[in-house]
């Protein structure tokens, strides 16, 4: 799979297909340009917000 310079937008991205698929990217895809995290969840971004700050991974988007 290949996703250099690609935006991947994953839907219930605070559940736990989500997270799964996030953190797989994040570890195998490090070129990925943008990854939003789509989630009615207000709660469950933040602390995976937390999981994945912002200054560690700027590629990531949380969007409800």
């Amino acid at each position: 799979m290949v996703l250099k310079d690609k935006s991947i937008l994953i839907t219930g991205g605070t559940g736990s297909l989500g997270k799964a698929l996030t953190s797989h990217i994040l570890k195998n895809h490090k070129d990925i340009k943008k990854i939003i995290i789509f989630s009615r969840d207000e709660q469950k971004q933040f602390q995976m917000a937390q999981e994945y700050p912002v200054f560690k991974y700027p590629q990531i988007r949380f969007f409800i």
